[in-house]
């Protein structure tokens, strides 16, 4: 299991656009892509331009095939509402979460 942190700058303007945007995409590819399981959305509390998406996908291999057509077809609302900062890549060790 991985799970990838998208950090994202977004307008008080745009950001509920953006997060419309998110969720639906977010649906669509856990509904239509292999491994895809979803993910949670968070703001900062210092910094509310700040928000990070937090994807989960059952291998790492099965994300990296959804990269390369990702910016260019699911996700190209939100790309033009939010600036993406960064991405990355992380292995799930443990979980205690409910």
């Amino acid at each position: 299991m991985i799970q990838v942190i998208y950090r994202w700058e977004v307008s008080p303007e745009n950001r509920e656009a953006f997060l419309a945007a998110w969720e639906k995409t977010t649906k669509a590819i856990r509904e239509e892509t292999k491994g895809a399981r979803g993910s949670f959305c968070i703001t900062s509390v210092d910094r509310p331009t700040e928000v990070l998406t937090v994807a989960k996908w059952d291998e790492l291999g099965q994300w990296q095939a959804f990269v390369t057509t990702a910016k260019s077809d699911s996700m190209k609302r939100m790309h033009a509402l939010g600036k993406q900062i960064s991405y990355d890549a992380y292995e799930e060790i443990a979980n205690f979460t409910v």
